[in-house]
């Protein structure tokens, strides 16, 4: 059986989104096309992603491990600019200290 690394905490988690998105030399490749396209109808965007997680948050639901992937999953409750409640999905490369928005509501 392979090693699965812990999930982070809230605070680890945070520190790597910020450092990342600190660090992103385009900030648009931070979402997976899904993200990006499925359900315009939402009307979310990149600047209400990176507002919610530049504020404070919390997990809206433990971790999950994707096996297939090999990572943690981590959903995020924050908002959005216009105050609206969103529920972010990222997947994180520890490793990298790298992190993609999977899809968002």
């Amino acid at each position: 059986m392979a090693y699965r690394p812990p999930s982070l905490s809230e605070a680890e988690l945070r520190k790597l989104l910020l450092e990342a998105l600190e660090h992103a030399p385009d900030q648009q490749n931070l979402e997976t096309y899904h993200a990006r396209f499925d359900h315009l109808e939402r009307g979310i965007s990149i600047d209400d992603v990176i507002f919610g997680l530049e504020k404070d948050w919390t997990y809206e639901r433990p971790p999950e491990f994707n096996e297939t992937a090999w990572q943690w999953k981590y959903r995020i409750l924050t908002e959005t600019v216009d105050g609206e409640t969103l529920t972010i999905i990222v997947a994180v490369d520890t490793a990298n200290r790298s992190f993609e928005v999977i899809t968002r509501w």
